[in-house]
Parts: C-alpha cells; structure tokens; sequence
C-alpha cells in the first residue's frame, strides 16, 4: 500500500540514515533534494535536479522514493554507481530504514547476456548433441566452461558479477545468451531454473530495482517488455540520457551481427552455402560502412548500401525458411533451433527498419573504418520517451551537471515539470 512522503518525514528519515555515516555532516542541498523529489512524487510531477559532487544525491532521492510506498526503478548510465547501490547503499538503507520500521525489497535487474544461461550449458556439456560447439572450443576454453558449471551448481544468481575470477569472452558467450536471441523463459526447456528469468521474478515483486540507462533505453524501444511495471523512474547520471536513448531507440546494425547470425544458425542448419551466405553479409556489410567512418549518411541511404541491405533481406529469408523446415525430437536441438529463429528474425527487423530510414531519423557511420556500425537515431527521442516513460509515471533527472534545455530536448512536459539546483558543498 503507496503512502504520500510527507516532507517532514523525508527530511527526518533522511537524518537518520545520513547520521549513521562516517563523519556525518549536515548537508542543506542533500535535504533541499529529497524533499523535492518527496513532493514531485506525491504531486505526480517532473523534476530535474541538478546536485553538485559531494551532495549525496543517491540518498536524496532513494530516501524520498522508499518513503512513497511506489515503485521505483533507478537507472545509472555507469556500472560503478550499480555497484555502489548494490553493494552500499541499497543494503544500508535497508539497516538503517528497518530501525524506522520501514521495509521495503530491492533488487538488481541485468541484461540476459550477464546470466549464465542454463540451457546453453547444457547442450555444450552434451557432446552427442553439441559436437560442433565442442569443436569450436579450445582446450583452455573448454576447462573455463567447465569451471563456470560448478559455478553455476552452487550461484543462486548466475550473475557473472558474481564470479571471483575473469572467463575469456569466449568462454562466457559459449554459455549465455542475449536478447535477440533467447526465446524466454516460456519458450525454454531450462525457463523454470534460468537465472535471468528468476531475476526478472524478483524485480517483478521488489520495490526498487536498479538497472543500467542502457536496459532501460532497450525497454522502451521494444515496447515496455524488459523492465516491470513501476511508478516512479529516477534517471541518474541524467547528462548521459539522451545519447543513450537515442542509441537504444533507434536501430545499430554492426557487420559481426552477421557472424554472430550464422553461428547461431550453424549450430541447428547443416548446410554449408546457406550458413556461409549469412556471414558473407559481415565482408559486404564492412566494406560499404568503412569507406564512410565518422560519417552522416543522407536519405534515402546510398545505393550501394541499400544493395546490401537488400541482398541481406534475400539470405535471412532464405535460410529462415530453412530453419522453419527442421523438425527433430531432440529437445536442445529445438532450443536451437528456437533461439536460431529469433536472431534472424530480429536481424531481419533491423534491416527492414534501416532500409525504412526517412525523415525525422539520423543514419549515421560510427566506429572505425576496421569496426564500423551502422547507427540509425531519431532526430528527436522526445515523441518516444514522451508516450512511454513521461505520461507512465514520475520522473526524476539528476546529475552533477546538467545542460539547461536536458528536460525539453528528451520531451519532458512543461505544465509537469519542476527544476532546481541544490548546489554542491564544496567550495570550487
């Protein structure tokens, strides 16, 4: 049950956990904040706030936020201050907020590719199935995989933050999924034990979660399906909102995808020409993006792109009928063949929506001429975070330093929107 965060309440709570801090101190802008983010939640208002280094601004709005009895995600454009929510602050309000009789559950909510995936594990630990994948290993990647399966017996996670040591990157993508690519939780043999849905479970239920800007970003590009229902949003590191937004709601298409493709397809098609036409896409790709490195590319996109992108639509066609056409018995191969559907049928999407680029998107080259990516952004990611975030549920902005036009460059609405500068406690 939500009750309203009376700012009296806010300021006094906050003292209370701040006082238990070393060399606690008392820290006008730090309060200043919490009873504006406590009244833009009671209200249902807006607020951008920018806090000085040293203000305390995590406790400002954490404090308020908990207090409100709403859910809240917090988004952080950093893994460091994930970290510090997770490992400090989160479990210290938890002590401190309990001897105010106040509780309330948290919980950190990840990408799937930072879950071992179960089901993969699986299948590369089953050689009569998984020769192939066997074969692609070598025999130091093959103890590190098997090191990470008596991790992952003993991990009530499978959060490879979690791990005590460093796998090679080949290792860990031999036993993890991402999210074009695995079918979820429904659709999986393993989707009752997977780590990843079980730490959506636990978001589901908690009243703050903490993800990274970039998932939250995901979420709303793919339609609200990645981060559960919440009331309130908390965007820290605010400075960094828009060019991730923009990253995450527009389209990226890299010549690896085409690799990546291919190996998800090589693993349930035994057929040599169709597999290789997949990631022949990567040369064709890589050799029309790198000419244009650091470049903006016009609309309608340049004829010799538009013929790999073209012949792209050709090939995953070709060889998603191919993969539709398989029917095995054997249980992981159907995960295979699952999972093979739903990276070509997402590359598929990205190409479609590239070839679609017009007026109001930004088609650019980024990366290097050796590791270009096609980046198609929206001119204006307002339209979108206005529909799904803004008009949703309550939004707080903070960071050290935020540009002046941040609230209506990402289409925060006016007639909502509060803003303040509480300043910082050191003395520049």
């Amino acid at each position: 049950m939500t009750r309203d965060a009376d700012p009296s309440d806010v300021a006094a709570a906050l003292a209370h956990v701040t006082g238990a801090l070393p060399a606690a101190e008392e820290r006008p802008g730090q309060v200043e904040m919490a009873r504006l983010v406590g009244r833009a939640i009671d209200r249902g208002e807006h607020l951008v706030v920018q806090a000085g280094t040293g203000t305390g601004k995590t406790l400002a709005y954490l404090v308020p936020a908990i207090l409100s009895g709403r859910t809240t995600v917090v988004a952080t454009a950093t893994k460091a201050l994930q970290d510090q929510l997770a490992a400090k602050d989160l479990p210290f309000l938890t002590d401190r907020l309990a001897e105010l009789g106040v509780e309330f559950d948290w919980t950190v909510l990840k990408g799937r590719s930072n879950y071992l995936c179960l089901q993969r594990l699986r299948e590369v630990q089953a050689p009569a199935q998984a020769q192939l994948d066997l074969d692609e290993l070598s025999p130091v990647i093959k103890q590190e995989v098997q090191k990470l399966a008596e991790w992952a017996g003993r991990s009530p996670t499978g959060d490879q933050a979690e791990l005590d040591w460093n796998p090679s990157d080949a290792a860990w993508q031999a036993v993890t999924v991402g999210v074009d690519e695995c079918p979820g939780g429904d659709s999986c043999a393993m989707g009752r034990e997977c780590f990843s849905e079980a730490a959506r479970r636990r978001a589901q239920t908690a009243e703050v979660v903490v993800v990274n800007t970039h998932l939250y970003g995901l979420n709303v590009g793919r339609g609200l399906t990645i981060v559960p229902e919440h009331d309130v949003v908390v965007f820290d590191e605010a400075h960094q909102l828009e060019d991730i937004m923009s990253d995450t709601v527009g389209v990226e298409l890299a010549p690896g995808r085409f690799v990546t493709v291919g190996a998800a397809v090589r693993r349930i098609l035994e057929d040599p020409e169709l597999v290789g036409s997949i990631t022949e896409l990567a040369t064709a790709l890589r050799t029309v993006l790198s000419p244009r490195a650091g470049q903006r590319l016009p609309t309608p996109l340049p004829d010799d792109l538009v013929e790999v992108l073209r012949d792209a639509e050709l090939r995953l066609t070709r060889v998603g009928e191919a993969i539709q056409k398989i029917d095995t018995p054997i249980e992981d191969a159907q995960q295979r063949k699952l999972r093979a559907q739903r990276m070509v049928g997402r590359t598929q999407e990205i190409v479609a929506n590239a070839l679609a680029a017009g007026d109001g998107l930004v088609p650019l080259v980024s990366g290097s001429a050796e590791h270009p990516r096609l980046e198609i952004a929206p001119l204006d990611v307002g339209p979108t975070m206005a529909a799904r975030v803004w008009s949703q549920r309550v939004a707080v902005l903070t960071s050290a330093t935020i540009p002046a036009s941040l609230g209506r460059r990402v289409g925060l609405p006016a007639e909502r929107l509060g803003e303040a500068d509480v300043g910082s406690p050191f003395d520049y």
